[in-house]
């Protein structure tokens, strides 16, 4: 990150605006130099950022190359900090059923945290780049492993369960390929914890003071979900911890923005919704569909249609017209009792078990209930084969 127009490390857009300078600030607040050191020791410009568009705070500069191979920090001396630590730890494996499961902290420091999840029954493994810091885990008995965590480099002995990343994510210097190598590191329904310094108690409390070279990131709640979002995870709930001095984020994988398992649902939801029509066409049974909302109306035109004979909907507005592209009456629940089909689809799916209850009791259908999906649910299913090729 060099040059005269910084990029945004989170968005990558040159669109960043000064908000802060310090003239001399430490060149490193993990370094106390000796008497002897003091002559070389000489102050740093820090310049603060913010993106224009996504909003995220930063210095322009990196970190000094190999900073953290020898960085040693540790608050794992302090009491308050031990019992806060100890409770959010006991929270997410609570939460999540980690007992026993396999978890990863990146940036493990000295193995503190590794041992609050040990002791409560995890099989926790750590990764860390400073090899300070990695002796005095080793020494303590935890498995650690050298290095740093990027979309090329996912953690050694992937896929784990889940993930906590605390107190490290200020300090990257491209937040995206971090959090995509964290993601690649785990399995496709793992939780994780990431915790930061909160930018919101530096705002509310005016400390220019919270800035500083180790810290290249300074996150909100808004930019913190935006980066994990972005990256592969659905984040849960963010809460402010340590009397508001951290953020802390808890999240999911999300398989779900997996735009190429998306993409091919297309092709695999039209194919089950066709082959139940043809099936059902072969086997001489009637078919409807019921809802022609949003989802009733874009899954039947892409899929095709034929052999459907009517579209259900309570709403008394929608009944008397026809679904676009597809041309199917719309008509109201009743048209069940007046004329009967043997399957009904279903793809009104938010109010799937109220027309479920609906069909079973006074509509009085005892036939199939498909529901639209991926695959295609089929409730006592007792005469259609959907079996597809």
């Amino acid at each position: 990150m060099t040059g005269s127009t910084p990029s945004c490390r989170l968005c990558r857009r040159a669109n960043l605006s000064a908000v802060m300078t310090l003239e001399r600030a430490p060149r490193n607040v993990s370094y106390l130099p000796t008497p002897d050191q003091a002559a070389d020791d000489a102050p740093l410009r820090l310049d603060v950022f913010r993106c224009e568009d996504c909003g995220h705070v930063q210095l322009a500069q990196d970190p000094q190359e190999s900073y953290y191979e020898d960085y040693l920090m540790t608050v794992s001396h302090s009491p308050q900090m031990r019992a806060y630590q100890h409770e959010q730890a006991e929270q997410l494996v609570t939460r999540f059923g980690l007992r026993g499961r396999r978890v990863v902290e990146v940036g493990c420091g000295d193995g503190n945290y590794l041992s609050i999840l040990r002791g409560l029954g995890v099989d926790a493994v750590g990764i860390e780049p400073s090899a300070r810091f990695r002796e005095v885990a080793l020494e303590a008995g935890h498995h650690v492993l050298a290095g740093y965590v990027t979309a090329d480099q996912p953690v050694p002995g992937a896929p784990y369960d889940a993930f906590v990343t605390r107190q490290v994510f200020e300090h990257v210097p491209d937040p995206n390929d971090f959090l995509q190598g964290v993601r690649r590191s785990l399995t496709d329904d793992a939780v994780g914890l990431v915790e930061v310094p909160s930018l919101e108690q530096a705002l509310e409390h005016s400390r220019f003071y919270d800035f500083f070279p180790d810290h290249v990131n300074y996150w909100s709640v808004s930019t913190l979900s935006r980066a994990l979002e972005r990256n592969g995870f659905l984040v849960l709930d963010v809460t402010r911890g340590m009397n508001g001095e951290y953020l802390q984020a808890v999240v999911r994988a999300d398989t779900a923005r997996d735009l190429a398992t998306l993409a091919g649902s297309v092709e695999r939801v039209s194919h089950a919704v066709r082959e139940l029509l043809a099936r059902c066409a072969a086997g001489g049974l009637s078919v409807a569909a019921w809802g022609s909302g949003a989802k009733g109306l874009t899954s039947l035109a892409e899929a095709g249609a034929t052999g459907i004979r009517y579209v259900v909907d309570s709403d008394p507005y929608k009944q008397g017209r026809l679904t676009p592209v597809t041309h199917l009456p719309v008509v109201g629940p009743e048209r069940l009792v007046e004329e009967p089909v043997d399957v009904v689809l279903l793809t009104a799916l938010a109010y799937r078990d109220e027309l479920v209850a609906q069909l079973r009791g006074p509509l009085g259908f005892r036939g199939t209930i498909a529901v639209l999906g991926d695959p295609l649910e089929l409730l006592e299913d007792t005469r259609v084969d959907v079996t597809t090729s």
